[in-house]
């Protein structure tokens, strides 16, 4: 059996779905500020971790140093280790 709705019922549904359809297009705007609020975040994001990359090859070159000198360092103690025997 079809049910048939009256014709209030359909001036009803009518009008609710005008109403979803006037909300859809007004929260268009606020999805638009959303995902370029975003971008903006992920943007200095990206600026912050070059920056970091940055400070760390500059100081790359420092630690470089500090290792070498270490395993100088550590190359004559091992080498007082093998002094022949007179």
């Amino acid at each position: 059996m079809m049910e048939t709705k009256s014709r209030y019922e359909v001036i009803a549904d009518l009008e609710q779905k005008k109403r979803d359809c006037i909300i859809g297009k007004d929260s268009l705007d606020n999805r638009l500020r959303n995902q370029e609020k975003e971008l903006r975040q992920l943007n200095r994001e990206v600026k912050d971790k070059e920056e970091e990359i940055e400070d760390f090859k500059e100081s790359m070159k420092k630690e470089r140093e500090t290792f070498e000198l270490l395993i100088q360092s550590i190359d004559e103690s091992l080498s007082r280790f093998f002094v022949p025997s007179l």
